[in-house]
């Protein structure tokens, strides 16, 4: 649905209702709704207000409904927010408070603003997954294990995947999507998840692993949403999951895919390990402390930190120009995974504008800034963005220079300044360039004492990173 509105009386409470029918039609708790409309009604709002040099100052809605979200885009050609405006703007303030699930903000220059709020559609439905929980089953033996069917997800495997969800999470598991087997369903059917499960021979979902993407047509998903079922841990159907996965994958001409594997424990990391892939980077408090495995060790010391590796499915080459600081690092990471990359350090100064978009999730107190282009204003922009994020109070913030970009070195020395550390080397993540990503640690509590890696390797990349976060805390010189 598409809504042009010209700030006419009444025009804001239409858009307001129509979003709020929408949700409610799809399920939504009326009363989160109500708070999604109000978001949405704060964002045009916003949008009416802004100074217009040029041009029409009619604001459009674009409202998408899909994969177990609805998504209302506000489209205007004002005067981008200045920081402070950004961070005491109602809508932020609100989206900081939980009334959407994510929010994402894209100053295109003279293409204009886009802000984007989506909210997760529905929950767990306990009437689905409630009835299955018996934390007394016995474990499954050899046999039962061994005839587990590991293959390609099906639609009709949705319920089941739901009810395994819930076994081994409660009602934890950061993606409410997969509580509902609706949303399984249309994901699986729009390309945004590529699964495959593992299932008994009476037809029950044990294990789960998918690659996954957040816009449709990215060129490297992120492998995980691993689940497998405390009766049939350690009879190796992760790595039966990983392996399947991986060819499907290959099969489809897939250069290759990256997971964040959690680190209290090694088995997620082994399993990548298996398949050929190997650690990129650290992503220090990634994760909340609520987010509790069933029958694992769960220290809560702080947020969690993740393990960022990555698969190459495809032998690829190619010239980067990471800052002096991270050249040797990313040089070593690439030898285990068999790419060529032609490092060029450099001091250019980039030019023209700075093109760069936003996207916040409160729930899990992270942001994304990815820089679509550097330009000679990226530092201030950079530093626009995180006085506006200061409203959500986040656990971390990551930032994505593209490494082909000649500056992309200049300006992550520069990016220091703002408290900006390594985070990971992201090969081919990009659609024309592969990722350096920076993190700036909140203020919140973190774990880095518990990081459990699978190998030596891993162990090298977790004290890198953190070193590099404590030397830019304290203002060190690389």
């Amino acid at each position: 649905m598409e809504i042009r509105i010209d700030g006419s009386p009444g025009t804001l409470a239409a858009v307001g209702g129509a979003v709020r029918a929408m949700a409610t039609g799809g399920g939504l708790d009326p009363d989160r709704a109500t708070r999604f409309r109000v978001v949405v009604e704060e964002l045009v709002r916003e949008a009416l207000a802004r100074e217009h040099v040029r041009g029409s100052t009619d604001v459009t809605v674009h409202v998408r409904a899909g994969a177990g979200t609805l998504q209302v885009e506000v489209h205007d050609g004002g005067v981008p927010m200045t920081g402070t405006e950004s961070r005491s703007a109602p809508s932020r303030r609100l989206a900081a408070l939980g009334f959407v699930d994510q929010l994402h903000i894209a100053t295109h220059g003279s293409a204009g603003n886009i802000a984007a709020c989506s909210v997760v559609v529905t929950g767990p439905d306990r009437a689905i997954v409630g009835e299955v929980f018996d934390p007394s089953a016995p474990d499954a033996t050899d046999d039962e294990a061994r005839a587990v069917d590991v293959r390609a997800m099906e639609p009709a495997d949705a319920v089941g995947l739901a009810r395994c969800i819930y076994r081994c999470f409660g009602y934890t598991y950061k993606d409410h999507t997969l509580y509902e087997p609706r949303h399984i369903a249309h994901a699986l059917h729009s390309g945004l998840m590529r699964s495959v499960v593992a299932v008994t021979a009476d037809g029950e979902v044990v294990g789960h692993s998918a690659l996954f993407v957040q816009r449709q047509g990215d060129p490297v998903p992120e492998a995980g949403k691993l689940v497998v079922d405390p009766r049939y841990r350690g009879h190796h159907l992760a790595e039966r999951m990983a392996a399947a996965r991986r060819d499907s994958g290959r099969a489809e001409g897939l250069v290759g895919f990256w997971a964040q594997a959690v680190t209290n424990h090694a088995a997620s990391q082994k399993e990548i390990v298996h398949i050929g892939g190997a650690e990129v980077g650290l992503l220090i408090g990634a994760s909340p402390a609520t987010v509790v495995m069933a029958e694992l060790d769960n220290v809560n010391e702080g947020r969690r930190t993740l393990l960022a590796m990555y698969t190459p499915l495809r032998r690829t080459a190619g010239t980067i120009h990471p800052s002096v600081a991270h050249a040797t690092i990313i040089g070593e990471l690439q030898g285990p995974l068999g790419l060529e990359r032609t490092i060029v350090v450099t001091d250019v100064s980039p030019s023209g504008p700075t093109k760069l978009r936003v996207i916040v999730v409160p729930d899990t107190g992270i942001a994304h800034i990815r820089v679509e282009r550097i330009g000679a204003d990226v530092l201030s922009r950079v530093a626009h963005e995180l006085e506006g994020l200061d409203a959500f109070d986040l656990g971390a913030i990551h930032l994505d220079v593209p490494l082909a970009d000649p500056a992309a070195g200049t300006v992550a020395n520069a990016l220091e300044r703002l408290g900006f550390c390594f985070a990971a080397w992201l090969p081919d993540f990009a659609a024309d360039s592969e990722v350096l990503r920076l993190q700036h640690v909140g203020s919140h509590p973190v774990d880095v004492e518990h990081v459990v890696c699978a190998r030596p390797e891993g162990e090298r990349v977790r004290d890198y990173v953190v070193n590099d976060w404590h030397r830019v805390r304290r203002g060190g010189v690389a």
